[in-house]
């Protein structure tokens, strides 16, 4: 009887060329993947500050659009707008009740109005709306005079100082406030030309010359966790960035290349995520 024997194999483990190959297979499938990863939270994160800059702008331009449409229009009330180097301002008078320095509401219908965008150490740049409102037996100093000559505009009183517990914080968000005016050239009657201009229209030529149109108001805004990520010291460099408006030009345009220049190579000591998510804003406003 032959006896049959039966065969046992030893079982095959991976080769290293196979352990290699599946390694670097890998390697390359999660790379794809975190690539992948990345580009959408990248992408979801432009999305967010996007709309958060939307909103911050329109929050701001919303209630510079409701003192415009409520401004007291009269050859003897003063409006000031100063073009800055850097952020301007602006101050004139609506028909509303504000808040007096005493903090009560006023007697009479106007308020004193103003927009200003100051530097703090601790704070950075915040867009701030002061308002002063009148009352019938107001203190000397603090009463809001109607008595404004054009023809003779620096030969009249200034505003009344508002007082820092009338002033409401519109944004921080906001670190670039720039004012250009829209101007009707008298001379040409029968074809009136509006012009963008920079000067203030306070100053005797502007006012012998030309008449004020309407106000164009140009913002950059970071959102909330951009603005974290700057620091306060580098604000006004990141500011300074930004240029003042020059006459004729278009500072959105001017402001946009600028900021795609930035998104794309940087800036020292500033961090490229914030820099990708800083908008620019335009909006003009008519004169009643």
């Amino acid at each position: 009887m032959k006896t049959s024997r039966q065969s046992h194999q030893q079982p095959h483990g991976f080769t290293l060329i196979e352990l290699i190959v599946t390694m670097s297979i890998l390697s390359v499938i999660l790379l794809m993947a975190l690539q992948v990863t990345e580009s959408t939270r990248r992408s979801i994160r432009v999305s967010e500050a996007k709309s958060i800059n939307d909103a911050i702008a329109r929050r701001a331009f919303d209630q510079i659009s409701r003192d415009f449409a409520q401004m007291v229009v009269r050859d003897d009330a003063r409006i000031e707008f100063k073009s800055n180097s850097g952020n301007d301002t602006f101050q004139f008078y609506t028909n509303t009740r504000g808040l007096t320095t005493g903090g009560n509401v006023a007697e009479r219908g106007v308020t004193l109005v103003s927009y200003t965008t100051p530097y703090d150490n601790e704070r950075g740049y915040e867009l701030t709306r002061g308002t002063l409102g009148h009352d019938f037996n107001q203190v000397a100093g603090s009463a809001l005079n109607l008595n404004f000559d054009p023809n003779n505009p620096n030969n009249n009183n200034t505003f009344p100082t508002i007082s820092a517990s009338n002033l409401q914080s519109l944004s921080n968000n906001i670190f670039r406030f720039e004012v250009q005016y829209l101007y009707e050239d008298p001379a040409a009657a029968s074809n009136p030309q509006i012009t963008r201009e920079i000067r203030e229209p306070n100053s005797t030529t502007n006012f012998a010359q030309k008449t004020l149109r309407g106000v164009t108001i140009t913002l950059a805004t970071l959102d909330d966790r951009s603005r974290r990520a700057v620091q306060i010291s580098r604000l006004e460099t990141l500011a300074n960035l930004f240029p003042d408006a020059t006459a004729n030009a278009d500072t959105l345009a001017t402001w946009t290349t600028e900021r795609d220049r930035l998104a794309l190579v940087g800036a020292d000591s500033l961090p490229k995520d914030a820099l990708q998510s800083i908008r620019c804003y335009q909006r003009t406003f008519l004169i009643p």
